[in-house]
């Protein structure tokens, strides 16, 4: 049994091995560059890209909007009248909302 534990130990393959488990070790879990960090930072990155093209998207959206508005004098009234609830003097605004709460009782009863 001796034998085999030092034939093992004295094999040229075996040091190879044993260095290079422990070096896989050391950088399995060594501070920067353990698996778990690497993990974190990929999950960091896919999440920053969707961002990335939700708010290009909505840019292309806002030039979209800008541009229309800018075209007439007319859009950029409709805009305020709609958006931010502007009005002319003289001239009386009615919001009708409809609540969720009403839309789920109505359709109980």
């Amino acid at each position: 049994m001796k034998r085999k534990i030092l034939n093992i130990i004295k094999n040229p393959k075996t040091k190879y091995i044993v260095v290079f488990v422990l070096f896989a070790g050391l950088m399995m879990f060594s501070e920067r560059t353990n698996v778990f960090y690497y993990y974190k930072i990929m999950k960091e990155k896919k999440q920053l890209e969707k961002q990335k093209q939700y708010y290009l998207q909505e840019i292309e959206k806002d030039s979209l909007n800008n541009a229309a508005i800018l075209k007439s004098l007319d859009s950029a009234e409709r805009f305020g009248r709609e958006k931010y609830l502007m009005k002319k003097e003289n001239e009386d605004i009615f919001i009708i909302r409809k609540s969720e709460d009403s839309l789920i009782r109505n359709n109980i009863e």
